[in-house]
């Protein structure tokens, strides 16, 4: 009597299921599965480090890796930043040390490195007033996207010439990175009566709160 014959399938399916797993990650290594970088980022509270005085490069990696959103900002009005690794952050939001949720937003404002030696020269605001205005420009021109300066007709001034008639801050007063500078031009075409007379030739409150007498009345201010 012939005896059945019996087929070992172990072996086999084996085989296949290891071909199937193989090929499943080369599928996954060739066109992607999860983002390694999401993978990393962690799920529960971020405390924000310390960023200020690193470059805006580094600032991005910490961020990136701890899985919160960075906002940079420059001086002035302008958020570009020609080199990363150029730009130097000055100033964050918020604090070192806040305990923030996964995606939140970090603000972060920067320098580059040429407005930040600048600062480092000039702690306190020079005293301009009676200066040409290409003089002035020239003092001002790393820093020129916090400058706002305003022409004013006066007789005070030479004919033919412009004068720097009035200054925001005073000088001597602490120069904060990013401040807001404020200038008021004199011209003389030679054709005005008028005097353009200026308060000491500053336009700050005399008290450090709102507008001067001077400033609530002058578009400039």
């Amino acid at each position: 009597m012939a005896r059945a014959k019996t087929v070992n399938l172990v072996g086999p399916v084996i085989v296949v299921l290891l071909i199937v797993g193989g090929c499943s990650k080369l599928i996954e290594s060739v066109f992607g599965g999860d983002d390694p970088a999401q993978a990393a980022q962690p799920a529960g509270p971020v405390y924000v480090p310390d960023l200020r005085k690193t470059t805006l490069v580094d600032a991005e990696n910490k961020t990136e890796a701890l899985g919160v959103d960075l906002s940079a900002d420059g001086i002035g009005s302008s958020s570009y930043c020609p080199d990363e690794t150029d730009c130097v952050i000055y100033r964050m939001s918020p604090k070192p040390g806040t305990v923030v949720k996964a995606g939140a937003e970090v603000a972060v404002k920067f320098v580059t490195r040429e407005e930040w030696a600048w600062y480092r020269k000039h702690r306190k605001m020079p005293n301009v007033v009676g200066w040409s205005e290409t003089k002035a420009d020239g003092l001002f021109d790393v820093v020129d996207s916090t400058v706002d300066s305003a022409s004013k007709e006066s007789t005070r001034v030479a004919v033919g010439k412009d004068v720097v008639l009035a200054q925001s801050p005073k000088p001597g007063r602490p120069l904060r990175i990013g401040q807001k500078i404020k200038l008021v031009i004199g011209y003389n075409f030679g054709m005005s009566s008028g005097t353009g007379d200026l308060p000491n030739g500053n336009l700050n409150p005399p008290n450090g709160r709102g507008e001067s007498r001077f400033c609530s009345h002058r578009w400039w201010c």
